[in-house]
């Protein structure tokens, strides 16, 4: 298990450099498009730059993804803790691994719309950088598919004593 659980924890760390990395160059691509609409024009300037706006469009759903399978990994999406904390210790518990439970059908959906995108999306390809759109789309399973893992990992951290609660979780990571 301690295994699984550093495994687990090294693919998230290089998963949130990725997003990061993804975030930065999405940002530099929004800049630039900013500095050629808005600047270059008042300089005497006309130039186009659409491949700004697809970039960051793409890397930002990426981003996204990724961003919620790292954060999935210590149950650090947004939640109502108040009821949990409430409750017994056991029964918070049982209110946690439902909450997981239902996380990980949603996730199944999302995984199974996402395959299901990236088969049809095989012979396109986007409008202005040319780049084959199942890359784009391939954020949605990829995204899924290491959150219900990093669910399932958080879950059995959970029932095996290792997190006691969200706050142990945040304390860990």
């Amino acid at each position: 298990m301690t295994f699984i659980i550093r495994s687990t924890d090294m693919l998230n760390t290089v998963l949130g450099w990725i997003a990061g990395t993804f975030m930065g160059i999405a940002t530099l691509a929004v800049l630039a498009q900013v500095f050629i609409r808005f600047v270059l024009p008042l300089m005497g300037m006309a130039i186009s730059a659409p491949w700004t706006e697809e970039l960051a469009r793409y890397l930002m759903i990426w981003v996204v993804f990724l961003g919620v399978a790292v954060l999935s990994r210590s149950f650090r999406l947004i939640a109502v803790e108040m009821i949990v904390v409430a409750l017994p210790e056991r029964a918070g518990i049982g209110m946690r691994m439902l909450s997981v439970v239902i996380c990980v059908c949603f996730f199944v959906v999302v995984a199974t719309v996402g395959f299901g995108w990236t088969a049809m999306s095989s012979i396109e390809t986007s409008p202005v950088l040319r780049l084959p759109m199942t890359w784009v789309y391939m954020a949605m399973p990829v995204g899924a598919v290491i959150t219900i893992f990093n669910l399932l990992v958080f879950a059995a951290e959970i029932l095996t004593g290792r997190r006691r609660n969200v706050e142990q979780a945040e304390i860990m990571d």
